[in-house]
């Protein structure tokens, strides 16, 4: 008798189905217009050109040399000996583009190495910077962290530079595992 009344329940929801899309309609139906997506954002870091004031003393071809800061791979590091407090690494881009965040990576030994102290600026020169974020202080919690920073950057530039003002023990080597720039969508 059960399967006879859910036959019946059955019937009647198709029947009904057969007859909405069937009947002809003619009330007018009113949708909310929804905001456009906006684009996601996109890691750009690998169409900029790295450059470096200062390379690992096997040159930038050693196994720890600056192009290993943005190879997309954490595991790998860029190391200089001795650091100095003048260091900066640089990305170009052809055309200008806003960078909207940021990614900095500990590498996988001595936290001593650190950066601690940054300032991130952008440039359409090369010669004259604009400030977009600055850290004092920063300690990274653990070894292979990966934090990234918002900035409120909406102007377009040409070059981002990282200059790094101290390391976390204040001398000796410094080490980056990995440096990420990310657009601002449309």
């Amino acid at each position: 008798m059960k399967k006879l009344t859910k036959f019946k329940q059955l019937c009647a929801l198709l029947g009904l189905f057969i007859c909405l899309t069937a009947c002809e309609k003619t009330e007018t139906r009113h949708y909310d217009l929804l905001e456009p997506e906006k684009e996601p954002e996109m890691d750009i870091t690998a169409y900029g050109v790295l450059a470096v004031n200062r390379e690992n003393s096997g040159g930038k071809t050693a196994n720890e040399g600056s192009p290993k800061v943005v190879d997309n791979d954490y595991k790998t590091k860029f190391l200089i000996n001795p650091y100095v407090d003048d260091l900066y690494l640089q990305l170009s881009f052809p055309g200008g583009i806003a960078v909207g965040s940021y990614i900095l990576a500990s590498a996988n030994d001595a936290q001593g190495r650190d950066p601690k102290d940054w300032t991130f600026a952008g440039s359409n020169d090369g010669t004259t910077w604009t400030t977009i974020d600055t850290k004092q202080g920063y300690l990274f919690a653990s070894r292979d962290q990966k934090v990234r920073f918002d900035v409120p950057n909406k102007e377009k530039y040409r070059y981002y530079r990282l200059s790094i003002t101290a390391i976390r023990d204040g001398s000796g080597l410094f080490q980056l595992a990995e440096w990420r720039v990310n657009n601002v969508p449309e």
